[in-house]
């Protein structure tokens, strides 16, 4: 089961280089039902299935079942030939916090400038309790433009009209 929220942010932590980051590269092979991607961070291949949870209704929080395992990499480049729709390329920063960690993830390629967070939660009632560091703006958990999978279908105008539009209220690189 993974629990999480996305937030945009208003300004990165002071000392943001100095946390472990890495690139990553992610594709899609389904997205109706459940979502099936194959990504590369660093130098490791995953293929994950999520899907939402039938049993959980919508709140703050984005739940989904889900299921990943470390693949070969020539597994990962033999399904990279099946995803449509293109990848995505960011960096990912993790970031310890409290008792969880925040993800940062600053986007590359046609995506460049924008940045949002992530935090998993043990259960729902964490979802209310951990308080959020001053450097968090918006919250974006429910709005469905923030799913990669939603992003890699903009169209550049619809990119470049979007990140102005994120740019008014928090940070765009």
């Amino acid at each position: 089961m993974e629990i999480e929220r996305k937030f945009l942010l208003s300004a990165l932590p002071e000392d943001f280089d100095s946390y472990d980051s890495w690139e990553m590269e992610q594709g899609y092979l389904l997205t109706k039902g459940c979502t099936l991607r194959i990504r590369r961070a660093g130098d490791t291949c995953f293929l994950t299935l999520k899907r939402k949870d039938p049993e959980v209704v919508p709140g703050i929080a984005i739940v989904n079942e889900e299921f990943e395992t470390e693949i070969p990499e020539a597994s990962y480049e033999a399904l990279k030939q099946l995803v449509r729709g293109g990848f995505i390329q960011k960096t990912r920063t993790r970031i310890p916090y409290l008792e969880h960690v925040i993800e940062v993830d600053v986007f590359h390629g046609a995506l460049e400038g924008l940045v949002f967070a992530e935090i998993e939660y043990e259960d729902q009632e964490d979802v209310l309790k951990l308080p959020l560091p001053t450097w968090f703006s918006k919250d974006v958990s429910q709005d469905k433009r923030f799913r990669n999978t939603a992003l890699l279908r903009m169209e550049p105008e619809e990119i470049e009209d979007f990140l102005k539009e994120i740019g008014e209220i928090a940070l765009v690189l």
